[in-house]
């Protein structure tokens, strides 16, 4: 059997604004990614949250932004849908 099902979920991501400063965007961007928003940063611990890419505990370690608790980071998938196309 080979079916579609789309999964929708929307999570909840909280940063500690004041340690995305220009130091650490300019680093960010030379050594990731050319992100020039905070805004861009929470999409991206959003993602990484839905793929269950974040680490359980919050003191866990984050490549690019180090250990969360420092970066104030705190991501939760708050909802979830599935939809099973044709089953």
């Amino acid at each position: 059997m080979k079916t579609l099902v789309e999964v929708t979920q929307t999570v909840e991501v909280e940063v500690d604004e004041s340690k995305f400063n220009d130091e650490f965007m300019r680093e960010y961007r030379r050594q990731f990614y050319p992100w020039m928003s905070i805004k861009d940063h929470v999409k991206h611990i959003a993602q990484m949250e839905a793929r269950g890419l974040l680490p359980f505990a919050e003191d866990g370690f984050v490549e690019g932004y180090g250990p969360m608790t420092e970066m104030g980071i705190k991501a939760r998938v708050i909802d979830q849908h599935e939809e099973t196309n044709g089953v």
